[in-house]
């Protein structure tokens, strides 16, 4: 199946397809296996949030709500008309208290909606023709959300405060033939040097690796081994864990102040041209730090910005487009690292065309956290033909790309969190005749 079909908006991406082809041939032992994603991973079959624009208050329910998705019309209208007073006394207040990062935001909103809709009305047509999106099996949806148990536990964050006393190690070469134990891998880059995805036991758990990648488990305060390494970049992609009022109150992971990313040695690692991609929420106080402070900090100067919209698997919205409460959309900032030696023009090498102002892609997301779509398809026309590629702040492991993740014991993104074998489910297996 078709991993992405492209239009002159953007892209339509199937990230659970792109997931799935790299595990098509996997080495487990001395046998060949296939491995596809637990169906439950992209069964995003309905929006997270529907708006009854009926009435004139624009009365929002969500899964947590009393009136729930499957509702009928006339039910969800009894609800709505009985909390009416409450909501309008709310919405009110919305309208009316904004404050400057709030104004700022709506603004935002309605600067990029036009653009964002013409797109999507374009991916409309484009996916019903593609086969990109399948229809989810009813007897696949999962009941709540069973992947919260998924994984290596709480094992990881019991090993990472081993890895804050770990000094610096030399990297770490993991073959057909190796092995490694629990707290082997901390602070030192680990090479996985075989040419098939294989299944590897370490840390307590079994994990699939990626032909040719590497990863590096370390907090962002010991980054040397990427330094040290001495390999320079041509793509590094990043989703920082921005701080925010919802991550806050849930706890979910650890937040880095926007400060905090100035520790990043992204001059010591990206290559002349270097394309500079990171992932920003919605909070107009981010993006402009990332435009005119952390940029200019790292000497990249910003090219581009884009959007991902987020759809279900039967192409709607996950919000609605004027939702006050989430988008369906999230920026990325891209820029182009310029070597101090030199201007933008002169330092890229080889050439390539120029980054788009704006681009749209679009998919169905994956139900955990941060598992943001892979760029590498999209953005390979604006790369070398051989790019070397990193991840900054990595979820899971691709081929051929070094990974690194903040490794805290609060975070739940360790890099090879997603890599488990908790996360897939075996298709087939054969003898390899090998």
């Amino acid at each position: 199946m078709t991993t992405v079909v492209e239009n002159s908006w953007g892209w339509i991406l199937n990230q659970k397809v792109a997931i799935e082809k790299l595990y098509q041939d996997v080495r487990d032992g001395d046998k060949r296996k296939t491995y596809r994603c637990r169906e439950e991973l992209f069964a995003v079959t309905r929006p997270h949030i529907t708006v009854d624009y009926r009435g004139c208050d624009g009365d929002v329910h969500t899964e947590e709500d009393t009136v729930t998705m499957g509702t009928s019309v006339n039910q969800a209208q009894t609800q709505q008309e009985s909390d009416h007073r409450k909501t309008k006394k709310r919405k009110r207040k919305q309208q009316t208290d904004l404050n400057a990062g709030e104004a700022a935001a709506m603004e935002y909103h309605k600067q990029i909606k036009p653009n964002l809709l013409l797109a999507y009305t374009s991916f409309q047509t484009l996916w019903r023709g593609s086969e990109l999106f399948q229809d989810c099996p009813t007897d696949e949806v999962p009941v709540g959300k069973p992947w919260l148990d998924w994984g290596p536990g709480n094992c990881l964050a019991d090993l990472c405060d081993l890895a804050r006393i770990t000094e610096n190690q030399e990297p770490l070469i993991l073959s057909k033939e190796t092995s490694s134990e629990e707290t082997d891998i901390f602070n030192r880059l680990v090479h996985v040097e075989t040419d098939h995805s294989t299944v590897t036991s370490m840390l307590g758990g079994r994990y699939l690796l990626p032909a040719r990648s590497s990863f590096l488990m370390s907090d962002i305060s010991r980054m040397q081994p990427l330094v040290q390494g001495g390999t320079k970049f041509n793509f590094i992609v990043m989703d920082p864990p921005w701080e925010n009022k919802s991550v806050k109150r849930a706890k979910r992971y650890a937040s880095l102040s926007p400060r905090q990313l100035f520790q990043l040695p992204i001059p010591s690692l990206a290559a002349p041209g270097c394309l500079v991609v990171t992932w920003v929420t919605n909070r107009c106080q981010h993006m402009r730090f990332v435009r005119e402070v952390l940029y200019p900090h790292w000497s990249v100067e910003t090219v581009a910005a884009w959007h991902w919209l987020k759809v279900t698997r039967t192409g709607e919205l996950v919000f609605p487009m004027d939702s006050p409460h989430k988008k369906p959309y999230e920026t990325i900032i891209l820029g182009r690292f310029v070597d101090q030696s030199g201007g933008l023009a002169n330092s890229r090498s080889p050439v390539v065309p120029d980054v788009p102002k704006h681009k749209v892609i679009c998919s169905v997301p994956c139900v955990l956290h941060s598992r943001k779509p892979p760029l590498d398809e999209v953005l390979q026309k604006y790369l070398p033909p051989t790019p070397i590629c990193l991840e900054l702040f990595a979820r899971c492991l691709q081929p051929g790309w070094t990974s690194w993740g903040n490794e805290v014991r609060t975070c739940l993104s360790q890099v090879i969190k997603f890599q488990h074998l908790d996360f897939y489910q075996e298709e087939r297996a054969t003898h390899d005749p090998d």
